[in-house]
């Protein structure tokens, strides 16, 4: 069986407008490290995935020169996206077009550092095998990321609003497949100056 192409994709393009500055470059500590926020997030994937693809506004140039000069640029993939303001489907919409080719998708948010990487690798491998769509859950709560596999291109190209490729899931329920998380961090993300006083929490 020839090995499946899946690509990552890290969406970064939000305003950020609860937060009041732009949380992805927030400098927080966690697990004892300081750095942005948005390398946080990124660790766990680069664990996973030799080459991440991050979705960031056009206009975003502070964002763009950190990601361009991070240690770990070398493993990024940026993808510019003019529309992010009409909501996180245009983000989503920007990712999939650029690695249309691919065989599967495992989209999740710039704004979530606590996310363990045994849940995207999990994921990938459930992609890899067949998995139509894949999803992780924790204590009866689903979160990111979620996974695509390449049948759905034109139902994710598709996308309109703020919310996501919810409809698609609810369209296809029988072909969720679901991974099987140990903690919150699928779901617990930075949206509020006030979520990071639970920082390491």
């Amino acid at each position: 069986m020839t090995a499946k192409n899946i690509a990552p994709l890290v969406l970064a393009a939000g305003q950020s407008c609860r937060f009041g500055s732009d949380k992805l470059l927030h400098t927080i500590s966690h697990q004892g490290d300081e750095k942005p926020l948005i390398l946080h997030s990124l660790s766990s994937w680069v664990e996973v995935f030799p080459v991440v693809n991050v979705v960031v506004r056009e206009d975003n140039e502070a964002l763009l020169q950190l990601l361009t000069g991070c240690d770990i640029s070398g493993r990024l993939r940026l993808i510019t996206t003019a529309n992010a303001h009409k909501g996180m489907s245009q983000s989503f919409i920007a990712g999939v077009k650029a690695r249309r080719q691919a065989d599967g998708w495992l989209v999740g948010l710039g704004d979530m550092p606590y996310l363990d990487s045994r849940v995207i690798a999990a994921s990938l491998a459930a992609l890899e095998s067949g998995a139509q769509i894949t999803l992780p859950e924790f204590m009866g709560r689903r979160g990111h990321p979620v996974g695509f596999a390449a049948r759905f291109l034109p139902q994710l190209l598709a996308l309109k609003a703020d919310t996501g490729a919810r409809g698609i899931i609810q369209s296809h329920k029988k072909l969720v497949y679901p991974i099987q998380a140990d903690n919150e961090g699928i779901f617990r993300d930075i949206d509020c100056p006030e979520d990071l006083q639970q920082l390491d929490n």
